[in-house]
Order: C-alpha cells, then structure tokens, then sequence
C-alpha cells in the first residue's frame, strides 16, 4: 500500500502542482514508472536542463537553471535541501519536476548517474529514498542494454525489450536498478542500438488469454527452461506459460559448470557452527521435471538435517567466494559427488545394503560356525581397493563437488537462447512465443 500510495503522491506532483503561478509547464509521462535509484541518509543531485524543484509540504515551486546542484539530507522526520547557496525543508521531500522549455533533453543526475525523467526525494523510517518518475519507454532504454549486451542480434534485443516492458508493467510502482528487479542503468547505460529496439517495439506486450504475462527471463537455461512450479513452488495451473521448453540452440559460458565445496562451507551453510562436527554424507533430491534439486540433506555426526526449498534457497546452500554468480550457485539443476577421507564399505544384506560401521548388530557366517559381532574393530573385509579394515566411525567428507547447468532460475526466456535464436533468423515474436507457450506478442 505505501507504493501505492507513492506513486499517488507522484503523480499529483507531476500534474497538479504546476498550476501554481510560477510553475513552469510540467513534462507528463504517459505510461510513468518508477525506479528506487537510492536509499540512505544523503543524496546529491543535478540537473541538466528544464526542472524545476516543489516542497511538497508546503507546494513552493521554483525554477531550477539547468546544472544546479543540490544535496538533500534525512534528519529524524524532515529531509533538508541546498542548493544556489540557500537551504530548505519539508517533512513530506520534494519533487525535481522535469518541465516544458527549451533544451531539447534534460536529465537528472542521481549521485553519478545520469537519468531520464524526474526524481521524487521521498521519507521514509528516517531514511531517504530517491525515486525515479518516468516514461515506460525510457526507462526500458536504461533497462535493455543493462540486460542483454547491445552488440547482439536486434531480434534479441527487441525479444528483451518486450520481456523488460511485461515486468515494468506489472512491477511499475516496486522498480529497483538491480537484478532483484531489472537493471537499470538510466541514460548513461543507453546504446543506440538497444534504443533502435526499444522504439521498434513500443507498446508491444506479450499476452496470454489477452492479458499481459509475467515474462521472466535469465542468463543460461543449461538446455532446457524450468518449469515454474518446480523452482519457485509457484502453482503451474496460475502461470501455464511459464512451462519447461527446449534451448537447442543456446551456447553460452554458463551452460556447464563445476565448484567444488569444503565439509566447513557447506555445514556453515546448514547452521552447524561447531568446529568438531564431522560431515559424513551430503544427498540431494531431484523434484523438478528436468531433474532440478529442490531439498539437500546432510549426515553429520551432530545429527542429519535437511533444508528444503525453492531455487534460491538452494542455491544458497552453496556459496562461492566473490561476486561471481552473485555469490551463490549459478542455478538448481545440479548433480553432486561426494569425495570422502577414508573407503567407504557397504555389506549386502536381505534388507538392502548398510554401511559396514554399523555390523555390530549382525551376525556372520564364518568358517568356525555363526559369530555376533559385538563391534567391528579387528574386521577386515575384501573389497575392490583390496583388504579393507573397518572403522566404527563412518568416513568423514573430504569435498562436494557440484555440477550443473544453467545460470539464474531458468524460468522463462533465457538470454543466450534468444541470441542463439535470432543468429538463425527467428524475429522476437517468434522467440518469445517459443519460451512463453501460449503466449501472443501484441499492442496493449
């Protein structure tokens, strides 16, 4: 509700406030979105060409020249703001209205990015939130590029233009500049190229049953697409489009990988914290369609434990060092191998198969008659490494090594498939209609 009410609050600003006296004619957006570009206790800001700058609690409106600088500042309940040597305040912000005049473009800088539109400085639990107004179009501009590189085929980058604006158009009041969202790296992240698609699609959505869809979309699909349901627990009957598809095409540097995991990384991860705990055995269960892990269960000697979950959660059992990846595993489509620090020996019984440390429950059939066991020190087995003696304790995990396919939750349209399909001729219609069956791409 208070997004909600924020896009309220800036929608009067842009059209309402300008009938004051001195207020200049202010720009209208047709389809406005906005955009969290910061959130903190200090900003600074610029503008280059026609703004103009209202207190939104007491509606003053003045005029800003173009390349003023201003620097705002959260205090307890009241957000401070100088600029042109003089210092004002309101406990509701302020508005930078991007106006009617004569340049020909004006941005605003935020910090040290440049973007299109306006900015509303906003309060919020004392903290500071500068939040970008403006045109879906040109938003999606500072988005596709952000996204997809420029250099790559415009069937692509017009597949990616259309997937951006479907999400901006149901997230259009919650946009961020990171991947949580869309990147979105304002006017200075544009490239004629990736504006050349967006323009060439302007106003195109993709449909399901004539409404607009939830078009995810990611790095590397590993092959084939997830079904949404099997990584994000997300009912398949509410989003049938968001359906596992073929990517026979795809070629990227994320379609296979391998990391390999200490036993301390991965009982970190599992909440164990004590430096004695030994890890016996890790095991993964494949609950996907395509055979996506969607719980991973260790033995330790503190006990076993099992953490179940959609795609992320998984994901973060495994993390990796640095930024790579955004620090977790590219994805859930993974199979493990468990190397462990001494042989590991199984006996067959009429029950199955048990760990040769557990026989001290047993009886064998020896060559002077039945013999219980009372424990297993002493025994030796024969085995395909040779003459093997057994331990009581099992043997501790020496290394995980995971490997999978794919980068990101593989919903959707993949990104590298979108290249690889347009490299063979397909238009962004047909690309998106592959990945989204059921789907068609039209006007609003």
């Amino acid at each position: 509700m208070k997004k909600l009410a924020w896009l309220a609050v800036g929608l009067f600003l842009l059209i309402v406030s300008p009938s004051a006296s001195n207020a200049a004619g202010v720009k209208t957006y047709n389809n406005p979105v906005q955009v969290l570009l910061y959130k903190g206790t200090s900003v600074t800001v610029a503008v280059e060409g026609n703004y103009q700058i209202v207190n939104k609690e007491t509606l003053t409106i003045t005029p800003l020249p173009s390349k003023t600088n201003l620097t705002f500042r959260s205090s307890s309940s009241t957000v401070f703001v100088t600029y042109n040597g003089k210092t004002d305040f309101s406990s509701t912000g302020f508005t930078i209205q991007e106006t009617i005049g004569a340049a020909p473009l004006s941005l605003v800088k935020v910090n040290q990015t440049r973007y299109r539109g306006s900015v509303d400085i906003r309060l919020q639990n004392s903290a500071l939130y500068a939040v970008n107004i403006l045109d879906m179009e040109d938003y999606l501009k500072g988005v596709v590029p952000s996204e997809m590189p420029a250099s790559w085929p415009l069937e692509a980058l017009k597949a990616q233009a259309i997937a951006a604006r479907n999400y901006a158009y149901k997230h259009k009041t919650s946009l961020t500049t990171n991947p949580n969202t869309q990147t979105y790296k304002g006017y200075d992240g544009e490239s004629p190229r990736s504006n050349a698609a967006v323009d060439a699609t302007r106003g195109l959505y993709l449909k399901y049953n004539g409404s607009i869809i939830e078009t995810y979309y990611h790095s590397t699909s590993g092959g084939r697409t997830a079904n949404v349901s099997d990584v994000w627990n997300s009912s398949q009957t509410a989003y049938p489009y968001l359906a596992s598809v073929d990517d026979p095409y795809e070629s990227s540097p994320y379609s296979r990988w391998s990391f390999t995991f200490s036993p301390a990384v991965l009982l970190r991860s599992f909440g164990f914290t004590d430096p004695s705990v030994v890890l016996y055995d890790v095991s993964i269960a494949k609950t996907g369609a395509n055979g996506e892990v969607g719980a991973v269960t260790i033995e330790t000697s503190a006990g076993e434990k099992t953490v179940k979950g959609n795609e992320t959660t998984i994901r973060k059992l495994f993390p990796l060092d640095g930024n790579q990846f955004y620090g977790i595993l590219p994805s859930n489509w993974f199979d493990i191998q468990v190397q462990k620090s001494g042989p590991f020996v199984s006996i067959q019984t009429a029950s199955g198969n048990i760990a040769a440390s557990s026989l001290s429950s047993y009886s064998v059939q020896t060559g002077n008659g039945t013999v219980s066991l009372a424990g297993v020190e002493g025994i030796k087995v024969q085995t395909t490494d040779g003459i093997v003696p057994l331990s009581a304790s099992p043997s501790g995990v020496s290394s995980i090594t995971v490997t999978g396919k794919g980068w990101g939750h593989r919903i959707g349209m993949s990104q590298y498939g979108a290249k690889a399909f347009a490299e063979r001729g397909w238009t962004a219609e047909q690309i998106l209609e592959h990945y989204f069956r059921g789907a068609e791409v039209s006007f609003e």
